[in-house]
């Protein structure tokens, strides 16, 4: 069909008030706005930027279409960065990230983790897991990422040798200024940033000029030094090239609130992976790729705490329009445990496999056949590709310093809390089945059912649609047998919901959380105080006061046990 010139014209200038009225409603969206966006749907907007581009709002529009270069992101073969690696300045903590009062207060004692009896898993032997001399660096600066800094600090780093960093950036003042708003600090925060970098870059520029060292002091000295084991004339001069100073936002405060989250899954998680065959240490992946999120959707379309995509969920789950089952934390992490197998079947070394998780293992397996070897650390030594950035170059360094980090969560953080696990037991639906139905069984607790039915998307949450036969809902287990009678059809609605009303909902054992002063980084003489760590249920964000007696850790902490 052929538009006429004035028809072309028209649509032109639709589209165009389209833009403008889209940027105009993303620059002057409110606090409380972001507060309530629903997150259930497959993917939203992230946290805005300091700026909207026209692939900002194509991606609003239409998730996971479009990548960097406008090709597919969903591609077999892709550089996906987790969500702490592709944090910016402008990437400030919300309040659907933090814990409510409620689960504050219903916070259980901690566990370590236990990795023996893996004897016969495939590809595992004592010691696979411990960071090899290649990756101390990496490993090193990715600890201090999540137990050092918090989403108010932050590192400017070389992005292709990690350890220099040149600056720690904290955003204490621009937290605390009451007078801007949200959107205000997160550009402000960009700015200073951005500032910083051109200073350091004018620093890189006089540093090149010179021959030697002599007469340098202070600042100079410092960054000259950091640089001494760079056998390049030019390394001062490459490192102003555009891209190669980076930012990286802290996690601390995630990192913290991650565990609280992984309290509720690990136990059957790592059941999970034990039927499955596959090492138990990978159940701590989500650390890196969510925090642990159940709301974690990234901008190129992944969900989940596990961040599937949905090409490549597809053969593994459940993903359609009433439920994505990328969103359930134990469906996710079944299939989960099946792609990594299959990473380890086709690549034969698990760091290769773990690598493969982010940057596809078709991907990994061409570099290796390239190379003449699987070994990751000379691998990231020797091969320079677009493809293979910094996401990729990372990811397994970044999985080894969460490993760490939780498996020493009390030296880190203190008395760190895990939540109580999820109550709920799996059933399957013969016939299409209302939410509203579902939500009977919680006594109309959408955030108890929300927990236990991640996957249920908004469409079938607000009655848009019905629940479709073949998928499974969770119900309370005390009130699994009601629901099964009724689900089978022995028992109608009616007499079903009488029946509840004498099966109260059962809570699990719970501490009261006393807070008490966290326990200092063993490297914190360069890092300023933490941040406060406010419940979800605030919809603003906790002005910082940059006070060490109001650690995020400290709402999860109990008794006078320090490291």
């Amino acid at each position: 069909m052929k538009l006429s010139s004035k028809s072309s014209s028209q649509l032109l200038s639709t589209a165009a008030s389209i833009v403008a009225l889209s940027l105009l409603a993303l620059s002057s969206r409110s606090t409380a706005e972001i507060s309530t966006l629903d997150p259930a749907e497959p993917a939203k907007a992230e946290s805005p930027k300091s700026g909207v581009t026209l692939r900002d709002l194509l991606n609003t529009w239409f998730p996971g279409r479009t990548g960097e270069n406008g090709t597919e992101a969903e591609s077999e073969d892709r550089e996906a960065a987790p969500a702490g690696l592709e944090s910016d300045a402008s990437d400030l903590l919300t309040p659907q990230e933090l814990l409510t009062e409620e689960e504050i207060r219903r916070a259980l004692p901690w566990q370590p983790p236990n990795y023996s009896g893996q004897a016969g898993v495939i590809g595992y032997s004592e010691g696979l897991f411990e960071t090899p001399a290649a990756f101390r660096e990496r490993v090193a600066f990715w600890r201090d990422i999540y137990t050092k800094y918090t989403s108010e600090q932050g590192v400017i780093h070389d992005k292709d040798y990690v350890n220099i960093v040149f600056e720690t950036v904290d955003f204490a003042s621009i937290m605390s200024d009451k007078s801007k708003t949200v959107f205000q600090k997160a550009r402000a925060r960009q700015k200073l940033v951005d500032q910083r970098k051109k200073e350091i870059v004018e620093r890189l520029k006089r540093l090149s000029a010179l021959a030697n060292s002599d007469g340098l002091t202070g600042e100079d000295l410092r960054i000259w030094k950091l640089y001494d084991s760079i056998n390049d004339p030019d390394r001062f001069k490459k490192a102003t090239e555009k891209n190669r100073l980076r930012f990286q936002l802290g996690q601390r405060d995630r990192f913290i609130v991650g565990i609280y989250h992984s309290g509720r899954y690990l136990r059957e998680m790592e059941k999970i992976f034990r039927e499955e065959n596959v090492p138990v240490e990978l159940t701590r992946l989500p650390f890196v790729e969510s925090s642990f999120n159940l709301k974690a959707r990234s901008k190129v379309g992944a969900s989940g705490i596990w961040q599937f995509m949905r090409r490549t969920a597809r053969p593994f789950m459940k993903v359609g329009k009433e439920v994505d089952e990328r969103n359930d934390p134990l469906k996710s992490t079944r299939a989960s445990a099946r792609l990594l197998k299959q990473n380890y079947q086709m690549l034969q070394s698990w760091p290769l496999a773990i690598t493969g998780y982010n940057h596809g293992p078709y991907g990994v397996r061409a570099i290796t056949n390239k190379l003449g070897t699987r070994d990751l650390g000379e691998i990231i030594n020797r091969y320079s590709s677009k493809r293979f950035g910094f996401a990729s170059e990372n990811f397994y360094a970044c999985f080894l310093a969460a490993l760490d980090a939780e498996r020493n969560a009390k030296l880190y953080f203190g008395d760190v809390k895990w939540g109580p696990e999820v109550d709920g037991v799996e059933l399957k639906l013969k016939k299409p089945l209302s939410y509203q139905t579902v939500l009977q069984f919680f006594d109309g607790d959408e955030n108890a059912a929300e927990l236990v039915n991640s996957h249920v998307l908004s469409r079938a949450k607000k009655g848009k649609t019905m629940l479709p036969a073949g998928t499974f809902i969770r119900v309370p287990t005390a009130r699994a047998e009601v629901a099964r009678d009724f689900l089978n059809g022995k028992t109608p609605l009616p007499k079903a919901l009488l029946a509840l009303k004498e099966i109260p909902l059962t809570q699990p054992s719970a501490q009261v959380v006393a807070p008490q002063p966290p326990p200092a980084h063993p490297a914190a003489e360069r890092a300023p105080g933490p941040m406060p760590l406010t419940p979800a249920a605030t919809p603003v964000y906790k002005e910082s006061t940059i006070d060490n007696s109001k650690d995020p850790s400290i709402q999860l902490m109990s008794g006078d046990d320090k490291p």
